[in-house]
């Protein structure tokens, strides 16, 4: 089942939203693959996924450790179409469909975030750079999240 660490898996964010990235990188010190992994638990948590339309910065999955690459797993054992079957785990096609799978959920991950948090701070190219509380924004809208009623 271990096919994230295959050193040829690469994985992509959105160039969509690749100056939220980058902003959250630089300013909050978060790496870009846990603000990856972070979009695609979000977008997974409120089932929400968006095609990625234009790859940006690629990473190799290999980079994840064990908690972040168990949580991939979840992530895509969860997945409405293509969970609970862990036989599809050895099919090398699917490996490539699951990449797509946790790609967008991080999409819509960032979508949700767009939407509830940078709002009228998001002109749809950049952050608003002298606003300074985004830290505080994501934390509070993920707290709320958390504690929102599945059902």
């Amino acid at each position: 089942m271990g096919f994230l660490q295959e050193a040829e898996m690469l994985i992509y964010s959105s160039q969509k939203y690749e100056e939220i990235y980058m902003k959250i990188n630089k300013d909050l010190k978060i790496t870009y693959k846990n603000i990856f992994l972070l979009c695609a638990a979000l977008g997974a948590r409120n089932g929400s996924t968006a095609p990625v339309t234009k790859r940006g910065r690629e990473f190799r999955a290999s980079y994840f450790n064990e908690s972040e690459e168990n949580l991939v797993y979840t992530i895509i054992l969860n997945d409405e179409t293509y969970g609970k079957n862990i036989e599809l785990f050895n099919d090398p096609e699917f490996r490539k469909e699951a990449r797509k799978i946790i790609e967008e959920y991080a999409e819509g991950g960032m979508d949700n975030l767009v939407e509830n948090v940078f709002k009228e701070k998001w002109n749809g190219i950049k952050l608003d750079e002298k606003y300074d509380n985004y830290d505080v924004d994501i934390m509070k809208y993920l707290i709320a999240n958390l504690n929102k009623v599945p059902f």
